[in-house]
C-alpha cells in the first residue's frame, strides 16, 4: 500500500493543531521573541524530546489507521527522519520488533522512553487498544509542551529582569561605589552616614565574592551528585514548594501532571493500585512518589481512592472533595 507522506505531515499538523488550540490563548504574540520562547527546550539531552516523542506517537497512529502494519509503519516512520539520532533509536525499535518483541519491549530496549510510555503501550497491546493510547500519548505530550512553553514565555521576562538587576546592582557595589568614596577621601569632607554604609558593604561583599562564588559552585555540585538520593529529592521538594509566588505554581504543576496521567491510564482499563505507581513514576516528585505505597495499601484495604490521597499533603482539601464527589 502506497502511502503519501505530504497527506500524513497534513494530518500530523491538524492533530497537532487541534491539541494545542485548546489551551492556547488567542492574544498570543507572534514574532521573532515569541518564536524563541516557544522553542522545545532540551538541556543537555541526546535522546528523544517531548517533540519528537509526539511525532512519533501521533505519525505511528496515523498510519496504522491507514491500514499499514506496525513494522511497515516503524519502518517509514523512520525513514522519514533527518537527525542520524532519531533514526538510529528508531531503527532499534524496528530491529527488536522484528526479532519477534512486542512494541513496548522494543521501546525499552532504547532506554529513550520513561516507565510511563512503556507500561501504556504495554497495557495498550494486551487489552487490544493501541490506536486509542497511542492518540492519547500524542495529544499528553502536545501538552505538555505546549504548557511547558507558555511556563518558560511567563517566566522569562521576570526572570531576566531579575538577572538584570542582580548584575547591576553588582556593578555598582564593586565599581562606581568605591570610586565615588575615593573621590570624597580625596577632598577630605565627611560622608553621609547612609554613604558610609554603602561603602562598607561593597568592601565586605568584595572580600566575600570569591567564597560566595565558591560556596555557590560547591552547593551545585553536590546536588548533582545526591540528586538521586532520597533525601535530596525530599529537602530539594520541600524547598520548592515553600518559594515564595513560585511554590504554588510549582505544587499546581505536579498536581496537574498527577491527575492528568491517572486519567489517562484509568480510561485506558488500568488497575487503579498500577495507575498509581505509574503516575508516581511518571511525576517523580517526592511528596506524591514517597506516600505512593501507603496509598495503595489504603485502596488495597477497601478505602476510597479520596481517602488514600490524604496521606499525600500537597494535595488540597478541594481536589480531594472533587475525587470523593466523582
Amino acid at each position: 500500500m502506497k502511502i503519501d507522506l505530504q497527506e500524513l505531515q497534513r494530518q500530523q499538523r491538524g492533530v497537532q493543531r487541534a491539541s494545542t488550540e485548546q489551551i492556547t490563548p488567542k492574544n498570543e504574540q507572534t514574532g521573532s521573541w515569541a518564536d524563541f520562547l516557544n522553542r522545545d527546550i532540551q538541556l543537555f539531552g541526546t535522546g528523544l524530546s517531548w517533540q519528537h516523542k509526539e511525532a512519533f506517537f501521533s505519525e505511528l497512529s496515523v498510519l496504522l489507521r491507514a491500514g499499514l502494519d506496525i513494522r511497515s509503519a516503524l519502518e517509514l516512520v523512520q525513514t522519514n527522519q533527518d537527525k542520524p539520532k532519531i533514526q538510529t533509536t528508531y531503527q532499534e525499535i524496528y530491529d527488536t520488533l522484528v526479532s519477534g518483541a512486542g512494541l513496548a519491549e522494543a521501546m525499552a530496549s532504547t532506554k529513550q522512553f520513561s516507565v510511563y510510555e512503556i507500561s501504556s503501550i504495554r497495557i495498550a497491546e494486551e487489552s487490544g487498544k493501541l490506536l486509542p493510547v497511542l492518540d492519547r500519548l500524542a495529544e499528553h505530550f502536545a501538552k505538555s509542551i505546549q504548557l511547558r512553553r507558555l511556563l518558560i514565555s511567563a517566566l522569562s521576562y521576570p526572570i531576566l529582569v531579575i538577572v538584570v538587576a542582580g548584575v547591576s546592582l553588582l556593578f555598582l557595589l564593586n565599581f562606581l561605589v568605591p570610586l565615588f568614596g575615593d573621590i570624597y577621601a580625596r577632598l577630605n569632607q565627611e560622608l553621609p552616614g547612609i554613604t558610609r554604609f554603602i561603602i562598607s558593604f561593597s568592601e565586605r561583599l568584595n572580600q566575600a565574592l570569591p567564597y560566595m562564588i565558591a560556596g555557590s559552585l560547591l552547593t551545585i555540585s553536590l546536588g548533582l551528585y545526591f540528586r538521586k538520593s532520597d533525601g535530596f529529592k525530599k529537602f530539594s521538594a520541600a524547598i520548592l514548594i515553600r518559594v515564595p509566588l513560585f511554590g504554588p505554581l510549582i505544587r499546581k504543576v505536579y498536581l496537574s501532571r498527577f491527575c492528568h496521567g491517572l486519567s489517562f491510564l484509568l480510561s485506558s482499563s488500568v488497575p487503579l493500585t498500577q495507575a498509581l505507581q505509574l503516575v508516581s513514576e511518571m511525576v517523580a516528585f517526592h511528596p506524591i512518589s514517597s506516600r505512593r505505597g501507603a496509598v495503595q495499601q489504603q485502596i488495597l484495604k477497601g478505602q476510597a481512592l479520596h481517602e488514600g490521597l490524604q496521606l499525600i499533603s500537597i494535595v488540597p482539601d478541594r481536589m480531594i472533595a472533587l475525587i470523593k464527589i466523582g
